[in-house]
């Protein structure tokens, strides 16, 4: 079981390390999670979740749905959350990239304007200095608060001391943990297993024990810590068998229930035998019958700008084993 905790911790280092260096400038973020997705999946390792790019504002869970247009601009903070599986057990890890390069033009080939979150979608072309430093700034705090928690973490710790040293961490530079977004737990085939690893000081006394797995992953902003679903769902999860009436729908349930039982998946996963818009039409009756789970995007509810960095850490009785360093 270690063994393979720590392959998977290993695999999702070293692609973490190489996207990081990847994002540039011009780059589609379809582009981008799908080389990570790949590369994890020719180490012959499965996917614990859907490659996150989740840009500036946006704090969680944005994926590229199919056909999906939005490109990196200069300045922009990227958080690349990714993991692998190995036999069931599971890697978890972020990082969080100010994105270099110079911007390409705003249209595609075709006149279609591309989307620029942040940066030419709302007229606003360049990112100032001022902003461009804030933002490493943030980037700092996360990563700050991150190595610090691991350095209290062993046998005994609680859950509320974590939280206190990340938010400490934090606003001693002079940034906000975000509150309603946590860590979590990691079990075999289950990644959110139940403990929820906090990034404030929240009264938890609960003690993690040696053996325990967990991600610990400090948001930081410059907001007021909170974060809001946005409309648009991009991650889905399977939950349960349901009665359907639509032959798509049918078969795109079975499709799911076989080939995405414990990990979450994205639109692009299912393509194969759809279109997006018959995929759209299947979906939609899973949904609203609950067989599956849609994970809205999560945006920082001031439209600050939020960094995100992460580890899985296996609990020692006088210390911890970082699996994804």
């Amino acid at each position: 079981m270690l063994e393979k905790y720590e392959k998977a911790g290993k695999i999702a280092a070293k692609i973490r390390k190489q996207a990081a260096k990847k994002a540039t400038a011009g780059m589609k973020v379809i582009d981008l999670v799908d080389w990570i997705e790949s590369e994890i999946k020719s180490t012959g390792a499965g996917l614990s979740f859907p490659c996150n790019v989740s840009i500036n504002q946006i704090a969680a869970h944005y994926t590229s749905p199919p056909g999906d247009d939005t490109v990196l601009c200069n300045g922009d903070i990227v958080k690349i959350d990714l993991g692998a599986e190995v036999d069931g057990y599971i890697s978890d890890t972020a990082v969080t990239v100010i994105i270099e390069g110079d911007n390409i033009d705003p249209v595609d080939e075709d006149g279609k304007p591309l989307k620029m979150p942040g940066r030419l979608d709302n007229g606003n072309p360049t990112v100032t200095e001022d902003e461009l430093q804030q933002r490493y700034e943030i980037e700092d705090a996360s990563r700050s608060a991150l190595e610090n928690a691991i350095s209290i973490i062993k046998d005994g710790v609680s859950l509320n001391d974590i939280g206190n040293e990340v938010q400490s961490t934090m606003q001693e530079k002079g940034y906000n943990p975000i509150v309603n977004l946590t860590g979590h737990s990691l079990e075999k085939n289950d990644l959110h297993a139940g403990i929820s690893i906090p990034n404030y000081p929240d009264g938890n006394d609960y003690q993690l024990k040696e053996g325990d797995h967990i991600a610990v992953e400090p948001f930081a902003t410059s907001g007021v810590g909170i974060v809001n679903d946005v409309p648009e769902a991009y991650i889905y999860s399977y939950i349960q068998n349901r009665p359907l009436r639509q032959p798509d729908a049918k078969r795109l349930l079975k499709n799911i229930a076989n080939n995405f039982k414990y990990f979450p998946f994205a639109k692009r996963h299912l393509l194969e035998g759809y279109d997006a818009h018959s995929l759209n039409r299947a979906m939609r009756p899973l949904i609203t019958s609950r067989a599956i789970y849609p994970y809205n995007a999560l945006k920082e509810k001031t439209d600050a700008m939020v960094a995100q960095t992460e580890h899985t850490i296996i609990v020692e009785k006088d210390g911890c084993n970082v699996t994804t360093l």
